[in-house]
């Protein structure tokens, strides 16, 4: 008798696992948080020159399920809602990216390999406005939350592009000892010199000379 229930519990825990490992459908595979996907722990919102983004903000998310395959046609999803001092552009320059400007999100579909491919446009609220520290962005796949990043911006005061207001907002930050992430551009976790230094680069690049043309409210 006992060796009866043993043997069906054993049947009962291999069915969920056995399907798992067979599933690759967006609709049907299971994913658990960070523990296979891959994403980034930073990302920057950036701007735009001549209605191109800057392809420095660009990056990657690949969603995979418990048994590690890829998950096609995932449903990824970038949230900036616990973050009020960020602001993402109603228009991301990307036909296949959808902005929610009420809930504050973008989302994309991922590819057959479960990957997809963001380059967020926003920008932030000005001189002593910062509010979100560290951790404050959210990436969901499948509404699984599998990432929680820092965000930064380089367009500070969300005005006139990358520009001379945005470095006086970001030494105010660098000033306040908080560790800000709208400033923290390296992913150190503070605000310090080699944030500064990317800033300058990206002013020089000339590629975020543009700001949101309409941000969400």
């Amino acid at each position: 008798m006992r060796l009866r229930y043993a043997l069906c519990l054993l049947a009962v825990l291999a069915t969920p696992a056995l399907a798992l490992a067979g599933s690759t459908s967006g609709s049907t595979s299971m994913i658990c948080g960070a523990c296979n996907s891959t994403t980034p722990l930073c990302i920057s919102l950036v701007g735009s020159t001549g209605g191109i983004a800057d392809a420095g903000g660009a990056f990657e998310v690949v969603v995979r399920d418990l048994a590690n395959n890829p998950v096609a046609g995932a449903s990824v999803v970038i949230d900036l809602s616990g973050a009020p001092d960020l602001a993402i552009c109603a228009d991301q320059l990307d036909p296949a990216a959808i902005v929610d400007c009420v809930q504050k999100t973008v989302r994309k579909t991922a590819a057959a390999d479960g990957s997809v491919h963001f380059t967020v446009l926003g920008g932030s609220n000005g001189g002593g406005n910062a509010v979100a520290l560290l951790g404050a962005g959210k990436i969901y796949a499948n509404g699984t939350l599998i990432q929680s990043p820092t965000v930064s911006a380089f367009d500070l005061d969300g005005s006139g592009g990358v520009g001379a207001n945005d470095l006086s907002v970001w030494f105010g930050d660098f000033g306040s000892g908080q560790p800000y992430g709208r400033s923290d551009y390296d992913c150190s976790g503070n605000v310090g010199a080699n944030d500064l230094s990317m800033w300058l680069g990206a002013f020089g690049s000339g590629t975020m000379v543009e700001s949101c043309a309409t941000r969400c409210p």
